[in-house]
């Protein structure tokens, strides 16, 4: 079984030239369903059925794999009649899929199964047809809503299921670049553009940050996307994790890091030419000169960046948050490292002289100490308050790993939202929504929060509202 997972995620990421992605659909279910063995006698009105195509994605699929090399046929005679034709995977292409299995483990192997095999949905719909009839016109309507995870074309549950592959515990992918997404599932950059934002909006993806270059950079950053666990499609109960809102109620607690006055201070560079001032430019650190005259996407990713090395303070050093400067950095060398490694050293504040290379090596390990510094800063921040705000114990918050979903940066820090994944398969599971003066708000799962305080929390991106916007 191990073996055809890996087998299967090999089929998944492999690329092959000239297949379009409803072919590499049927590649990846062919595999999932017979590994690399030959599925004897099955033709082509069989192969649709368990596939939950039509014939002709079948016979069109099958023809371009065999025109690729990737698949190959024999016909079986059997007594009289048209002899039946037989596929399986070719031999150097079963070899090259043996070879790849040893990608990475995958933290939703499960998930990636059913997502795939949406035949047993359409089944499922069609069997309901005729309760749908008896059902009132506000159960008609709830279940419109229910309906809307089966309106997934076989090209985006490619796409998603790729994406789900290497999205971490809390359902965030780092590390696909578009390239390498175009390549395995066989889309154009356009098309790529526009299936995310579909799944964008039929809210499997909440959130997602275009990657960029800098000269801040040392290498271009791929594309963030924060997919959505609690979805219908990935979830059977639909709380795969837990979510935390925080919504401070002012733009201006009494305590706030400096980080926020950073992206208060640069907010202003992506609003509209003409829009209100909305923070006033609170002093930042001079080493903020570093990022004078980063284009508004870099400042996107900024935020992702340092949300990123926040939820690992929350996730990894719950208990040292807030304690004193000795006591905090017990990780320090290692996270500054780990941060030092995204950014370039910057030019020395100070002419060059004698120690023009000194100042540089000086001024690249400043910036990272100050990143890392904003990052425990915000964290600290954040974990108080949680804790003040409400009557979970400081313990349960500790034993999660956490992701951000980011704000729109123009809204600075108004309001936070947390995706929490408790690191024990038995603990429960829940929604935690803070607002000032109305006290905490429990919901049982996700779905159960309205549907527009959703989209008020970012937990959603509205649909039809530019991706790039997130």
């Amino acid at each position: 079984m191990y073996l055809r997972l890996g087998v299967f995620i090999a089929a998944l990421f492999c690329e092959v030239n000239r297949l379009d992605p409803e072919a590499k659909y049927f590649l990846a279910r062919f595999v999932q369903c017979f590994g690399t063995a030959d599925p004897a006698g099955l033709g082509v009105k069989a192969l649709a059925k368990q596939f939950g195509l039509s014939d002709r994605q079948v016979t069109k699929s099958l023809n371009a794999l065999v025109e690729c090399g990737v698949m190959t046929f024999l016909d079986a005679v059997e007594g009289r009649g048209r002899p039946k034709r037989c596929y399986r995977l070719q031999e150097d292409f079963h070899k090259k899929l043996n070879k790849a299995a040893e990608l990475p483990p995958t933290h939703h192997g499960v998930a990636v199964g059913n997502l795939l095999r949406h035949e047993n949905r359409k089944a499922a719909q069609t069997s309901e047809k005729t309760e749908k009839r008896k059902l009132d016109v506000a159960a008609l309507a709830d279940m419109r809503g229910k309906r809307q995870p089966g309106q997934l074309s076989v090209v985006n549950r490619l796409l998603l299921s790729v994406l789900l592959c290497r999205a971490d515990r809390t359902g965030v992918v780092r590390d696909l670049g578009s390239s390498v997404l175009c390549k395995v599932t066989g889309l154009s950059k356009e098309g790529l553009k526009h299936r995310v934002q579909r799944l964008i909006d039929q809210g499997l993806i909440r959130a997602y940050v275009p990657g960029a270059t800098s000269s801040v950079l040392f290498a271009k950053m791929k594309s963030v996307y924060f997919l959505n666990l609690n979805h219908p499609e990935l979830s059977d109960e639909g709380s795969a994790t837990s979510v935390l809102v925080c919504v401070t109620g002012d733009p201006f607690p009494d305590r706030v890091p400096d980080v926020l006055h950073a992206y208060r201070f640069y907010s202003e560079t992506v609003l509209p030419k003409g829009s209100p001032n909305v923070y006033g430019r609170s002093p930042c650190a001079p080493l903020l000169g570093a990022f004078e005259g980063q284009f508004p996407s870099f400042f996107r990713l900024l935020q992702t960046m340092l949300e990123k090395y926040t939820a690992g303070f929350l996730s990894k050093h719950w208990s040292d948050l807030g304690l004193q400067p000795f006591k905090r950095w017990i990780d320090a060398k290692e996270w500054r490292e780990l941060i030092g490694k995204d950014f370039r050293p910057q030019k020395p504040l100070l002419p060059p002289d004698a120690d023009h290379l000194k100042k540089i090596d000086d001024q690249y390990v400043m910036l990272g100490d100050a990143i890392c510094d904003w990052a425990f800063e915000l964290a600290v921040w954040i974990k108080d308050l949680l804790c003040q705000a409400s009557d979970a114990s400081d313990a349960s918050f500790g034993t999660m790993d956490f992701a951000i979903i980011p704000q729109p940066m123009e809204l600075g820090y108004y309001r936070f939202a947390l995706l929490a994944l408790p690191r024990d398969s038995d603990h429960p599971r829940g929604c935690l929504v803070i607002e000032p003066y109305a006290g905490p708000q429990y919901f049982s799962r996700e779905s159960d929060i309205p549907l527009e305080d959703r989209y008020r929390y970012s937990l959603l991106t509205r649909p039809g509202s530019n991706a790039k916007s997130a």
